[in-house]
Parts: C-alpha cells; sequence; structure tokens
C-alpha cells in the first residue's frame, strides 16, 4: 500500500495544520460521537424543538428516538410556502413552537429550539421570535439553538455554539469558594486527577455532564472555578466564566508528564506527597505490562477517541509501541508540538484522513490490530478497539493508566466492531 496518497500521508511530508485538501467528504459509517441532540439532553428536564423541513428532520428524529427520549422532543415542519411569503417562516416557528408546548402533558421549565440553515438563508428574525416566545411563556427558559450544518466550515460549529447557550441560562450565583464545577463536556470525570485533587482539598466537586435535576444543573453558577477538558467546550466555558467573573483551566487529556504537572501545579491546588512521582511511576508501569502484551502490534489512534491523538501517539512510540497510522482530518493547535515532535522523530507513522473520498471502504488485513477509537477500529477492520469518545471523562496520571488498562483489555478481549459501532451516541441510553 502506498505511503502518501489523497487520503494519507507520512507525517514526515505532512503541512500544519492541514494535512489534507478540503472537498466532497464521506461519512464513515461511525456514530459513536455525539451530536447535538445528545448534548442538548444534557439538561435534565429539557425540551428540545427542530424546525426544519421532512428531510432534515429525519436524522435528528431518530437520535431522539434510539435514545428513547422522544417524550422530551418535539418537531415543527417547514414546507416551501414558509420560504416564499415574507414573514411567513417567523409565523411558523413561532406558531409551530408554541403548538407543540401547549400539546405537551406539562410545559417544561427548559426548552432548546433549533432553528436551521434556511432561517439563515431567509434573513429570519431569530431575535423577533425568542422575544415573543418568551412574551408568551414568561415561566420558560429558552436555550437558543442552532442546526445549521452548513456553517460548520467558517468560524466556530453548531454544537460549540450549543454548549455555549446551554452555558448561557446557567445563572450568576452567590460564590462558593470551596465549589468546583466540571464544564464543557459532554463525559463526566472519571478517572481524573483533578477530580481527586479537589475532594483531597476538601472541595465540592459539580459537573454538568452529571447533573440528574435542573436545579443541579444551575446550581454550578456558583462555583468559584469551572474545568474544562474538552475542546469543542472551551467556548462555552470561557463565555460563562467571563459573564460569572470566575476562573477556568483549560486541560484536555494529555499524555505528557510534564504538560500534567504543569496544569495541576497552575490550579494552585494542594497535591498529597510524591503525587506526581508515584503518577509516573504508575503510568510506566501499566505501560511496560502493555508493552510485555502487545509486543510489536500496530496500534491506530484516532481523534474521536481522545483530545490529543497526536499526544498518545507520540507518548506510545516514545516508549517503543508500534503505533502505526494516527486517524484525522485536522491537526489542532494545541498539538503543534506534538505534531513537529513526530514529523521529526517518526517520519514515516502514517496520517490518514477519515472523510476523504477516495478512501470509502476499510483497510482489511489479516494482522492483529489495536486500535484506539472506533474510527480507527472501522478503518482497520479490527473488533480489538478501545470503545471510548472525548476522553471518557480522564485525565492527568490515573487517566493515562486507565488508557493504558482499556488497551490491554481491547487486546485480550475483541469487539464486535460492525454491531458496535453504528450505533449512535456512545454512553447515551439507547433503546436499539
Amino acid at each position: 500500500m502506498p505511503t502518501s496518497s489523497d487520503e494519507r500521508v507520512r507525517i514526515g511530508d505532512a503541512e500544519f495544520p492541514k494535512p489534507f485538501v478540503n472537498g466532497l467528504e464521506f461519512n464513515a459509517p461511525v456514530h459513536g460521537t455525539w451530536n447535538i441532540v445528545h448534548i442538548g439532553f444534557r439538561i435534565p428536564e429539557a425540551h428540545q424543538i427542530y424546525i426544519c423541513a421532512d428531510n432534515c428532520l429525519r436524522g435528528v428524529v431518530l437520535t431522539a428516538a434510539e435514545m428513547g427520549e422522544l417524550g422530551r422532543f418535539s418537531s415543527v415542519v417547514l414546507e416551501e410556502d414558509d420560504m416564499t411569503h415574507s414573514g411567513r417562516i417567523e409565523e411558523t416557528t413561532i406558531e409551530g413552537v408554541a403548538d407543540c408546548l401547549r400539546k405537551l402533558p406539562k410545559i417544561p421549565p427548559v426548552v432548546i429550539v433549533f432553528p436551521v440553515c434556511v432561517h439563515r438563508f431567509m434573513g429570519c428574525d431569530i431575535g423577533y421570535i425568542y422575544r415573543v416566545l418568551e412574551e408568551r411563556f414568561p415561566d420558560v427558559i429558552f436555550v437558543r439553538g442552532f442546526m445549521d450544518p452548513v456553517m460548520q466550515k467558517r468560524g466556530t460549529t453548531p454544537d460549540q455554539r450549543l454548549r455555549k447557550a446551554m452555558s448561557d441560562i446557567i445563572p450568576a450565583l452567590p460564590v462558593e469558594e470551596d465549589t468546583v464545577a466540571f464544564a464543557g463536556s459532554d463525559m463526566p470525570a472519571s478517572e481524573n486527577d483533578f477530580k481527586k485533587i479537589l475532594e483531597f482539598n476538601g472541595k465540592t466537586v459539580k459537573d454538568t455532564a452529571d447533573c440528574k435535576t435542573l436545579e443541579e444543573y444551575l446550581s454550578t453558577g456558583e462555583a468559584s472555578l469551572f474545568i474544562c477538558q474538552y475542546p469543542a467546550g472551551l467556548m462555552a466555558t470561557k463565555a460563562i466564566t467571563q459573564r460569572l467573573d470566575r476562573r477556568y483551566i483549560y486541560c484536555p487529556l494529555s499524555f505528557d508528564f510534564d504538560t500534567v504537572e504543569e496544569e495541576i501545579r497552575q490550579s494552585g491546588l494542594s497535591v498529597p506527597d510524591g503525587f506526581f512521582e508515584d503518577g509516573k511511576d504508575a503510568c510506566m508501569a501499566e505501560l511496560k505490562k502493555l508493552k510485555d502484551l502487545i509486543g510489536d502490534t500496530p496500534v491506530a489512534i484516532d481523534y474521536t477517541a481522545v483530545p490529543k491523538p497526536l499526544s498518545l501517539a507520540r507518548f506510545l512510540a516514545d516508549n517503543g509501541l508500534n503505533v502505526k497510522t494516527v486517524y484525522l482530518d485536522s491537526v489542532d493547535g494545541s498539538e503543534k508540538a506534538d505534531f513537529e515532535y513526530l514529523q521529526k522523530n517518526f517520519p514515516g507513522l502514517i496520517l490518514h484522513s477519515t472523510m476523504h473520498v477516495s478512501d470509502r471502504r476499510p483497510v482489511r488485513s489479516n494482522e492483529k490490530v489495536l486500535a484506539a477509537g472506533q474510527k480507527a477500529a472501522w478503518f482497520e477492520g479490527t473488533g480489538n478497539f478501545v470503545n471510548i469518545i472525548e476522553g471518557w471523562g480522564l485525565y492527568g496520571f490515573s487517566g493515562i493508566c486507565e488508557f493504558i488498562r482499556l488497551m490491554e483489555d481491547a487486546f485480550n478481549n475483541s469487539k464486535d466492531m460492525r454491531d458496535i459501532v453504528p450505533r449512535k451516541g456512545l454512553g447515551c441510553r439507547s433503546c436499539i
């Protein structure tokens, strides 16, 4: 197989930050990542209403149905007449949303309204729509969603804007100095050094991704510090901390020990004696077990598994593992140093696009491949894969150790890749 083509390139020959030329895109049948329907349901008790044409509604309706959440989901169908008469699209949107709410058994406390691309094309007065709705339903908190995928190649993406809109409803409560909130991520903090350190410091820990009630979600407005660990949530975290005049830390899962230590020290939190040394030793002990287990088995990584796939590739390659391919379509600016390091020290590492139309079929190899991420698993045709997205709430030395253990488990226990990867919203409730 060639080492360079339209959809694959040696990192030694790749350009930063876009190794591949944009064009017609292929959507691999891998759906574990979250879309805006999944994200919106992170507000407890919220009801979502989408206003668009039948063809666009199909996908979002199916997502809600697959989650078993149709009771919290409504839609308003736009027809051609709504786009050919002045003012008609605003009227249809307002009356459609109002009709949906009146037909519900109970008016929900929070409603996320999703206009679409057509509203932009028609120059729709979105502000007017929300003003009228808020006047008619004064007890409802309206969240300003937007489903406009045609805009996602310029500026912020729909899911970034949705996360910000979801944070905009969190009120400015009196600050509680001993309360810290994780925010901006879809995954609750799990094996996470910051979570452990906060508990060591006697802090009350809240997590917008793990709230069970609306009251609990809104109460995060009392936090003195917000922690964001997912790139798509950074805009929302910056916005809420600026509005509330609070502090935030941005620390996506990194596999670089120095970065982890620096981020934890900058937090100003106390750490147990020997925390950094013990953490590094534990990571290296786990890594040795993994290396002894898998030997020279090729490893493939994709960007859906962890926020910093090149940091993971560098960590594994530096420690003697056979990292073969990283599946991504662009390189985040925060990984520039890792990109340049891998270019210099591992120039033969392959970067492989996940959306280029030239490669619409997975690689089928007779050799065993260990994959990190669903897209890497699909392209490599392997059932031996780490089945997580967005870093899975992992962070720090304990997060790195857990990730290595997940790799060990993936090597020892093959999964049914063809059954798993088409399922939407990994970690969400599913009725399938």
